[in-house]
């Protein structure tokens, strides 16, 4: 069980002067990242979602680096392709 370290709150003040915005203390941008998270589980069976989950950003990883130039290695030719520029 983690405790909330509301003490911090008293020092944040001077932290902001000293260091400007605390972008670093904020969490939105994680917070925002779980409507992907619950995106990704919409077809789901529910059995295993951290599996479907792993499965779905597998895949998205896997056309990230498609589109990207990245290469692999096609099993019918057993060579090193990539897609083409047109992409």
């Amino acid at each position: 069980i983690t405790k909330a370290k509301f003490h911090f709150l008293l020092h944040l003040p001077a932290f902001i002067q000293r260091f400007g915005p605390a972008i670093l203390f904020s969490t939105e941008r994680f917070e925002s990242f779980n409507h992907v998270f619950r995106l990704s589980s919409i077809y789901s069976n529910c059995q295993a979602p951290s599996r479907d989950t792993c499965h779905t950003f597998g895949g998205f990883d896997i056309v990230k680096h498609i589109v990207t130039g990245g290469f692999w290695c096609d099993p019918k030719t057993r060579k090193w392709v990539h897609a083409s520029s047109n992409i």
